[in-house]
């Protein structure tokens, strides 16, 4: 309670007083790295990290937080990227828990942490407006490419991206197309599941509480407790002090709830070639808005696919039924998508 009235009400007066904030990260950039970082940090793995600044809408004093790990000794090297881009309240960092088998098929993950999540600045889980979420995304890539050209290495990249990272993939692929070569989403965030779906009067007052100062408040709880049958899952999650766990904030609800109205009246700009995956059990992100997905792409029939998993809920990855059928799928297509962009 002390820190939802310090974030929602004492910091915005004195933002208002040009009071800075002493720490950018309110404390999350303190906390020590996990014990799946710890192995990816540790031979034979290679690891950079990078803190690059963020000026976002003329704010000087964002940063964006990403890591980069590789595996040298993998009997392939691929000279492909795959810059992973985490879900609401998660993470870059947390994907170091499953995702060695990629790194042992000679791809080099590129892993940031969203503004206002992880070691990236910014309140944690609050954003105004996806756009920022965007630009991030193209920061990073950005600076990855300068980096390689530091040392004369051409890659190609593909984005992956689940639940809100996935709805940031499809946006990123309208807007950049020209930056990446292929994405794989999952469990994109293009509809919200009704179970998810918070009431009409909760949205009535964010939109009344967006106006004032209050807009950080956290208001609803929408997918908490909808991600898996397994509580063990949601509550690894929660164990974890680098997630936030707490509710949706009135204004990154309403920025998701935009951004979402936008996404569904542009999925026909998206050309690229994709791969999208839902399971059919998803209790926060409707498996519809992957079906709209691959409906209304324009990219050729035979660069898109979908796939639909029975039983399988939202933390897909990690999910008991379908979870390492959902892994091994996407791996598979991204070795594909290697042979591919060879031809």
């Amino acid at each position: 309670m002390s820190k939802t009235l310090n974030h929602g009400f004492v910091e915005p007066v004195l933002k208002t007083l040009n009071v800075p904030v002493q720490d950018l990260t309110y404390g999350r950039e303190l906390i020590p790295i996990s014990s799946a970082e710890k192995i990816l940090r540790s031979e034979p793995y290679v690891h950079s990290e990078f803190k690059i600044p963020f000026p976002y809408n003329g704010n000087t004093n964002k940063f964006i937080y990403y890591q980069t790990w590789f595996l040298p000794t993998a009997n392939v090297i691929r000279d492909i990227d795959i810059v992973f881009i985490h879900g609401l309240n998660d993470y870059g960092g947390r994907f170091a828990e499953v995702c060695i088998p990629i790194l042992e098929q000679g791809f080099r993950i590129i892993a940031p942490d969203l503004p206002g999540f992880g070691r990236s600045s910014g309140l944690h889980a609050y954003f105004t407006d996806t756009q920022e979420l965007i630009d991030a995304v193209h920061f990073v890539i950005n600076h990855v490419k300068e980096q390689n050209a530091l040392t004369n290495k051409h890659t190609k990249t593909i984005l992956y991206g689940e639940s809100l990272g996935g709805m940031i993939v499809l946006t990123y692929a309208i807007k950049h197309p020209e930056t990446f070569e292929a994405f794989n989403a999952l469990c994109p965030l293009v509809h919200v599941s009704p179970e998810s779906r918070p009431p009409k009067v909760a949205e009535m007052v964010a939109k009344v509480l967006i106006k004032t100062p209050l807009g950080r408040l956290p208001l609803v709880a929408a997918h908490r407790g909808k991600f898996s049958s397994d509580p063990m899952i949601e509550q690894d999650f929660d164990d974890d002090p680098m997630t936030y766990s707490g509710n949706l904030r009135c204004s990154t609800g309403l920025a998701l709830q935009s951004n979402i109205e936008w996404l569904g009246a542009n999925l026909k700009e998206i050309k690229k070639p994709f791969l999208v995956q839902h399971g059919l059990n998803d209790r926060a992100t409707d498996c519809k808005g992957s079906k709209d997905l691959y409906e209304q792409a324009q990219t050729p029939a035979n660069e898109k696919s979908i796939l639909l998993y029975e039983g399988c809920e939202h933390i897909m990855l990690r999910d008991p039924v379908a979870g390492n059928k959902v892994f091994k799928d996407s791996l598979d297509w991204f070795v594909s998508m290697d042979a591919k962009l060879k031809s």
